[in-house]
């Protein structure tokens, strides 16, 4: 894959979007990180939070994933107050709760799942402002790590936003940290920043992908294979994990 126009053409072109190999075994923080973004979800489209929680909870497998969800599900009426104060004291347009956005190569914008979408997202949770302001954010489950850059993912939802919303004059971006309870937000972005800065970042990471893999997919082994479904199918994984043991017969003469 020479640049980022093969990323849409073949061979991956002949590929669904979804299409992936079953997950062997499910990591319980893939579990809980789930259940907790459906409780969330639920609750910000007007379920009581009670039902929400108890309803998710149920799903989880067993007693210490269900407590671990209890640990985390207790920031959520944090949240949506702080939410609610929010609204208040901005005229909000329209609420987004996993909004599914994506863009063709020109950043047009397309539909998620279309066959010509070049870049895809979700959104956990957006507001449009009356303002023509938008507020990005991205719910995290993990332990909040002091000085983690927020660049990455949040930016290149701004970019989707940008093209699906092009009256938007400015972009708050903001990570939700759960467990921490707290909001960290980026300074705001005007839409000449997104075009200038951001938009030319995007393509640098997805080209960069597109290289890496030049000569075919391959793993990338790292402090995450410990938590990844795919582990035991992986041989990087299990060479990373597993360190080989080697036998030797003594000799007999």
């Amino acid at each position: 894959m020479p640049s980022t126009r093969a990323l849409i053409h073949a061979p991956w072109s002949d590929f669904k979007y979804v299409q992936k190999l079953p997950e062997p075994e499910v990591m319980p923080e893939t579990r809980i990180g789930k259940a907790i973004h459906k409780a969330l979800e639920q609750t910000l489209m007007g379920t009581p939070l009670g039902e929400a929680t108890a309803a998710v909870r149920a799903e989880l497998p067993g007693e210490i994933e269900q407590l671990r969800f209890d640990a985390l599900a207790a920031g959520i009426p944090a949240f949506t107050t702080r939410i609610g104060q929010f609204r208040r004291r901005r005229r909000v347009a329209r609420q987004l709760v996993e909004y599914s956005l994506a863009v063709r190569e020109d950043l047009s914008s397309t539909q998620f799942y279309s066959g010509d979408a070049y870049y895809r997202g979700v959104i956990d949770l957006g507001f449009l402002f009356e303002d023509d302001a938008i507020a990005l954010v991205d719910h995290k489950t993990g332990h909040r790590i002091p000085g983690t850059s927020i660049a990455d993912q949040l930016e290149g939802y701004a970019v989707l936003a940008a093209a699906a919303f092009r009256h938007v004059r400015t972009f708050w971006l903001g990570l939700h940290w759960i467990a921490e309870r707290a909001v960290e937000w980026s300074p705001p972005a005007p839409p000449e920043m997104v075009i200038d800065r951001l938009v030319p970042d995007l393509f640098d990471n997805i080209e960069a992908a597109a290289l890496a893999i030049d000569d075919g997919p391959r793993p990338n082994p790292g402090s995450w294979c410990d938590r990844c479904s795919y582990r035991e199918l992986c041989p990087a994984s299990r060479e990373l994990r597993y360190e080989p043991v080697e036998y030797y017969e003594d000799d007999e003469d």
